[in-house]
C-alpha cells in the first residue's frame, strides 16, 4: 500500500517553507498549517534582521547555519526580487567601564569566520555621529529583509514545485506503522481528514513538543537516547521611534553590549537575548527592542501579539543611552515576538535542535537566528534525510 504524500510537513513558518521550497519536484509534499496563512508567528513578529553569525557558541549549528544561511538569504533575495538591505551593524559599548563585556564581544565575532573589522573612535563619529559610542566594531554582512516577502517567495517557489498547502488546519492525530505515519487534522468548520505519508517535518515552532509527545517520545531528556525536546519561552516586545530627525540620522544597526557583564553568551543565555538595541526598518524607522521576558507558565500561557505601552518607561530610559534628546512623545508600541529555546539540562548551551528519526524530523528551538539560518537549516533537514 503506497502513501498519500512522500513527505508532510507540519507548520508554515519560514522553517517549514523553506524546506517545502528547497524539495525536489519528483515528491508529493503537503504542508500543513494551522493558521489561516503562513508566517503569522515567530516569523514575522522578530527584527527582521540578517544575522552574520557573530553571538554564537562557535561550530554551533546556530554559529554554522547562520554562517552559511547568510550567504543564501542574500541570494535567494537576489534572484526573487525580495526587498533588503545590506545595512550592516555596529556592536558597541556605549561607556567606557563597558570595556571587558566588548572585548568578549570582540573574541568570540573575531572567532566566527564573519566579515568583521574594529572601528576607531574618529570612524565611530563618522559612521554614526549622532550616537555616542565609546567603542565599537562593524559586522558588514548584517542587513535587514521584508520577512512578508521573503516568505512569500518562499510560498511561490513551494506551490511552482507543486507543493500542497492545508492552512486551518489543526493535527489531532500523529501515529506511526510499519509502513509510514498517518496524521489527522481537523480544519475551522470541524471537518476531519486523515492522510498518510513516508517522512514527517515537524517545524511546527512553539508547538513542535506536542507533536513529538503524539509519536511517544519522552519529552524532557531524562531517556538518554532522545534529546530534550522541551521548549521554554522568552517574550520580547519593541517600541519603534516616529521622530524623523532621529530616524535620518542613524545609518546602521546598532547593538550594545550588556551592562555589568562580562561574558557576553553567559548573559544571552541567563536573560534569553541580546537585551534592547536599535534595528531599522526597511522604511527607514528605528526599533528599539527586543526586551527580554521568561514566560513561566508554559501549560497556561496563550500567544498574544498585542502591545500595550507599560513598558514604555523601560524603552524610553534605554532610548535614552543612544539619543539623550529623546521625548517619551517620539516612542510608540510596535510589535511582541517570542522566542522558542530548547529547555536545556546542566546550564548546556541553548542551540538548534535538528533530530531525525526513523523518517521523522523534530526542528525544536529555531529562535533567531531561525529566519537567516532558515535555507541553511532546510538544506541540512533534507541531507540528513537523504532527500535528493
Amino acid at each position: 500500500m503506497q502513501s498519500d504524500f512522500d513527505i508532510a510537513i507540519i507548520g508554515a513558518g519560514v522553517i517549514g517553507l523553506s524546506i517545502a521550497a528547497k524539495i525536489p519536484k519528483k515528491f508529493s509534499v503537503i504542508i500543513i498549517e494551522k493558521n489561516r496563512t503562513y508566517g503569522l508567528e515567530s516569523s514575522t513578529h522578530n527584527s527582521e534582521v540578517i544575522h552574520a553569525g557573530i553571538y554564537y557558541k562557535i561550530d554551533s549549528l546556530k554559529h554554522k547555519l547562520c554562517l552559511n544561511g547568510n550567504a543564501m538569504i542574500y541570494d535567494w533575495c537576489e534572484k526573487y526580487g525580495v526587498h533588503y538591505n545590506k545595512i550592516g551593524k555596529l556592536v558597541v559599548s556605549l561607556h567606557d567601564n563597558e570595556s571587558e563585556t566588548f572585548e568578549n564581544a570582540w573574541e568570540l565575532a573575531s572567532k566566527s569566520g564573519a566579515n568583521v573589522r574594529r572601528i576607531s573612535k574618529n570612524e565611530l563619529r563618522k559612521l554614526e555621529p549622532s550616537v555616542n559610542i565609546a567603542a565599537g566594531f562593524l559586522s558588514s554582512n548584517t542587513g535587514i529583509i521584508d520577512s512578508v516577502g521573503f516568505l512569500k517567495s518562499l510560498e511561490f517557489v513551494a506551490k511552482n514545485n507543486g507543493v500542497n498547502f492545508g492552512f486551518n488546519n489543526n493535527l489531532q492525530e500523529l501515529n506511526r506503522n510499519s509502513k509510514f505515519f498517518k496524521l489527522g487534522v481537523i480544519d475551522d468548520d470541524g471537518s476531519a481528514t486523515e492522510f498518510t505519508a513516508d517522512i514527517v517535518i515537524n517545524a511546527a515552532g512553539h508547538g513542535s513538543p506536542n507533536i513529538t509527545r503524539m509519536l511517544g517520545y519522552p519529552l524532557d531528556g531524562s531517556n538518554n537516547n532522545f534529546p530534550v525536546f522541551e521548549q521554554r519561552i522568552n517574550k520580547g516586545v519593541y517600541f519603534d521611534i516616529i521622530n524623523s530627525k532621529i530616524n535620518n540620522a542613524v545609518h546602521h544597526l546598532i547593538y550594545p553590549v550588556p551592562k555589568n557583564q562580562k561574558l557576553m553568551q553567559n548573559y544571552i543565555d541567563k536573560v534569553g537575548g541580546l537585551g534592547i538595541h536599535l534595528t531599522k526598518t526597511l522604511d527607514g524607522i528605528i526599533r528599539l527592542g527586543p526586551d527580554t521576558e521568561w514566560i513561566k507558565q508554559r501549560s497556561s500561557f496563550s500567544f498574544d501579539y498585542q502591545n500595550s505601552d507599560n513598558k514604555l518607561m523601560n524603552f524610553f530610559n534605554a532610548g535614552k543611552e543612544f539619543f539623550p534628546d529623546l521625548k517619551i512623545d517620539d516612542l510608540v508600541p510596535s510589535h511582541v515576538g517570542y522566542r522558542t529555546k530548547i529547555n536545556v539540562l546542566n546550564e548546556e548551551y541553548s542551540d538548534f535542535l535538528i533530530w531525525v528519526h526513523n523518517g521523522y524530523v523534530h526542528l525544536g528551538g529555531i529562535e533567531s537566528p531561525g529566519l537567516t539560518a532558515s535555507l541553511a537549516i532546510a538544506d541540512k533537514t533534507l541531507k540528513l534525510l537523504n532527500v535528493s
